[in-house]
């Protein structure tokens, strides 16, 4: 974790997510129109919407899938309720690095370009929402925590 020491240039900097595609939950069975949820219990993945006190509801599935007999994530197409305006940042290496376990976790300051998963003595930034296009693998999208 250090301070820049000149200027950041990025391909992307800001942008905004309406359409795109997020893992689905191993054991999880989508269907096209249902609702996408992700589970404030077991981030990195989304699932069917269902009664529970943990899942928070962010779009509409746009293709069907059944992974019930799964043993890991699949990529399924999700359209947002909202579009999100999301803005991309360095991870940093090692402990704290940012992965895709971490979609839809709250992420942190580290220094003045880089966010990290751990809290301790940081100030929250937002939630992650995306990963870096094309040409910019280092990037992890993420919504600014309102202020």
């Amino acid at each position: 974790m250090s301070a820049l020491a000149a200027v950041r240039v990025v391909l992307v900097g800001r942008g905004t997510i309406k359409k795109t595609s997020y893992p689905l939950a191993a054991g999880a069975k989508a269907w096209e129109g249902g609702i996408a949820c992700y589970d404030t219990g077991a981030a990195g993945s989304v699932k069917q919407g269902a009664v529970s006190t943990t899942l928070v509801p962010i779009g509409w599935f746009i293709a069907s899938y059944d992974n019930t007999a799964g043993g890991s994530t699949v990529p399924i197409g999700v359209e947002l309720f909202h579009e999100k305006e999301v803005s991309y940042w360095d991870s940093v290496t090692g402990g704290g690095a940012i992965t895709i376990a971490n979609l839809f976790q709250t992420v942190y300051l580290a220094s003045d370009h880089e966010l990290t998963t751990v809290s301790t003595g940081a100030s929250a930034f937002g939630r992650v929402f995306a990963f870096g296009p094309q040409g910019y693998p280092s990037g992890v999208g993420v919504c600014e925590a309102n202020y």
